[in-house]
């Protein structure tokens, strides 16, 4: 495979774990990266991830009930450095009973990679909020958060 194309998989994986409510390999996208959300403090590796990503609401059947949709994809590689830069648009859509389906979210996504051990990995993604819709299907509340504990 490619570096494009590998680069392509990390994204698509991206998108296919969280809307398949693997939350676990989702973080593990990030075992050696940085999140980083708009004024907010970055989050580092898995752990804390998924402490963030906690948030989102699962349903019964242990997904989210959402669908990332990727676009606008552009890579830049650089074979020698070992590093890539990526970025891209995401709109997210959600669907559940008594939440018709409807765009949730969309934003920007600034992605840099680095080869490591043979292989292309998430280095730091930063998200750029567009456009925020209803989201009270998607992220749980801070006092069911504080139950749920």
């Amino acid at each position: 495979m490619s570096a494009r194309e590998e680069i392509l998989h990390l994204i698509n994986r991206y998108a296919f774990t969280i809307d398949t409510g693997d939350l676990e390999g989702f973080a593990s996208l990030f075992d050696h990266a940085a999140w980083i959300m708009k004024d907010a403090e970055p989050i580092t590796g898995r752990q804390q991830v998924l402490e963030a990503i906690s948030r989102i609401r699962m349903y019964a059947d242990g997904t989210p009930r959402t669908k990332h949709v990727i676009s606008n994809i552009d890579i830049d590689v650089d074979e020698e450095s070992g590093t890539a830069k990526s970025e891209c648009y995401v709109t997210v859509f959600q669907q559940t009973e008594g939440f018709p389906l409807q765009p949730i979210f969309s934003g920007h996504y600034f992605f840099d990679f680095e080869h490591v051990d043979g292989y292309w990995r998430f280095k730091r993604r930063v998200i750029r909020h567009g456009l925020v819709g209803d989201l009270s299907a998607h992220l749980k509340t801070p006092s069911e958060i504080i139950l749920n504990a």
